[in-house]
């Protein structure tokens, strides 16, 4: 009886492992990559910089926006990491944002979605931005633990794919 149960249990773990690892599968490689840093001291600059790229976002759902404002903001030197709420503002709806911390060490709540969102702005500052169960670091972490690739994937759209590949090719220009 010992010997069946060790093999289930190694089937087992290499299930879950392969689980895990089939979340971020899809996720291109070299995702993170170092442009020409930028940082924001403000709110205001947040939201003229955030304004400049959310066009490019208009097909995306508000799970893929949120992951390419991530991307786009963390490949040019933000500090920005993932903030999870499986209730947020209270209705019952899990959501995602993202939290900015600036050069004053003071975190700023970024919501790209603030119109599908109703949110007064890009960078809101009411309460329900302040109340989050899990921070996530980058796309891998938030993808393994918070519903998996494919619902960030904004990089698997025409528009997406575009934007990648450009960004790409800046940041080969400027290690040239």
């Amino acid at each position: 009886m010992k010997r069946a149960i060790l093999p289930l249990a190694a089937i087992a773990a290499l299930l879950i492992c392969g689980c895990m690892q089939s979340a971020n599968q899809d996720i291109p490689e070299n995702y993170y990559f170092k442009m020409k840093k930028a940082d924001v001291n403000s709110p205001v600059e947040l939201i003229r910089f955030a304004a400049s790229i959310r066009p490019h976002t208009a097909d995306f759902t508000v799970e893929e926006r949120v992951a390419f404002f991530e991307w786009y903001l963390k490949n040019r030197g933000f500090n920005v990491s993932f903030a999870y709420s499986s209730n947020f503002h209270n209705s019952g709806r899990e959501h995602v944002w993202l939290v900015l911390r600036n050069k004053l060490g003071e975190n700023m709540a970024v919501e790209p979605s603030y119109i599908e969102m109703e949110a007064a702005s890009v960078s809101p500052t009411t309460p329900e931005y302040k109340i989050y169960q899990k921070k996530y670091a980058d796309i891998y972490e938030l993808s393994e633990k918070a519903g998996g690739s494919d619902k960030y994937a904004w990089w698997k759209r025409a528009s997406g794919q575009r934007l990648l590949n450009e960004n790409i090719m800046l940041a080969k220009k400027s290690q040239l």
